[in-house]
């Protein structure tokens, strides 16, 4: 099938419209690094990029970063990937594996951004103190940003919490006074194994620009924080090729285009790919028992790279379950 046919048999407006957006970029750009996850919105990435390339001037480089907690059934996606379109993946690391980096930089912990709080007052010593605001800046002057999370202080008049209030996380003050975490937390796991690859492979490859398989209807911190289909910041320019679909957009496309997702979705039941069991995930339980079916030595594996963060969050929703019983 030929770009022009591709293009028309676009099921939707919204696939038609971000089409033309890719191929524009394809024909501005020698250069292109496409990170393939092994996840859905990826796969489907993959195919706009190779039927939408121009036969000549667009060299598309493939890249999986291993974090070194990846599904076996996601490798072997990626080798059917390599079949169906006749590409070479390459597999790349960041800067540490994700259990070098829980070890040396802190273990996540709920989700990116409690983490990168608790961090930073862990890094003064804090000592989860219930104190005023302006009492505790006077004791931890270095700190404030983290000390307005912990006060939920960031509006001075009453208001409804905030994401960057720890109040926006029901009873995680009164449980962190009461259970001061007894190990590092930190969101850095992700820039170390991740985000460090993904720099890494654009300096090693040479290119200008890196396509992502990320959605605004997905939610998450990814979609927030991009307003676009493109965007250019410290990590270079990006594009989304898909940044714009809805979620029936996107079974539109699959349907009209016979997309094969990994056997991670269609078989094991998972709605999501990337770093086995991570904490950041509210569903982590249920992924756990997934892995313990599917592929137990990677179960095993998770449980005790993640170990403190799972016994802290089991902890804490059971903290939450009995002041919620006692009406506390």
């Amino acid at each position: 099938m030929n770009r022009e046919d591709y293009i028309a048999k676009a099921p939707t407006f919204t696939i038609y419209d971000g089409f033309c957006k890719t191929k524009s970029v394809l024909e501005n750009h020698s250069r292109i690094i496409v990170s393939v996850s092994g996840g859905s919105d990826s796969d489907d990435m993959v195919d706009i990029a190779e039927h939408l390339k121009p036969d000549d001037g667009c060299e598309l480089i493939y890249v999986w970063f291993d974090t070194g907690i990846e599904m076996a059934a996601t490798k072997l996606h990626l080798k059917y990937l390599q079949e169906r379109y006749g590409i070479e993946i390459h597999t790349e690391s960041g800067h540490k594996k994700v259990a070098a980096a829980v070890r040396s930089d802190g273990y996540p912990f709920m989700n990116k951004v409690v983490s990168e709080y608790i961090d930073r007052l862990q890094t003064h010593d804090f000592q989860w103190e219930d104190k005023p605001f302006d009492v505790l800046c006077q004791e931890y002057p270095n700190c404030k940003a983290a000390l307005r999370w912990w006060c939920n202080n960031w509006k001075s008049e009453p208001h409804k919490p905030i994401q960057t209030e720890i109040a926006s996380r029901g009873r995680l003050k009164e449980f962190m006074i009461l259970n001061p975490p007894t190990f590092r937390i930190s969101k850095r796991c992700c820039d170390l194994a991740k985000k460090s690859a993904g720099d890494l492979a654009r300096a090693k490859f040479g290119v200008g620009i890196q396509f992502i398989g990320v959605r605004k209807a997905e939610g998450g911190p990814r979609s927030t924080v991009y307003k676009s289909c493109m965007a250019d910041g410290k990590h270079g320019l990006q594009h989304f090729p898909l940044f714009w679909w809805s979620n029936d957009d996107k079974r539109a496309f699959e349907r009209t285009y016979d997309i094969r997702h990994s056997d991670a979705y269609t078989v094991y039941g998972c709605s999501r790919t990337g770093c086995a069991g991570c904490p950041f995930g509210s569903r982590f339980e249920s992924e756990l028992e997934m892995l313990n079916t599917f592929e137990p030595s990677l179960g095993v594996a998770v449980s005790h790279i993640f170990s403190p963060s799972y016994e802290y969050t089991r902890a804490f929703r059971d903290f939450k379950k009995e002041a919620t019983r006692w009406n506390l």
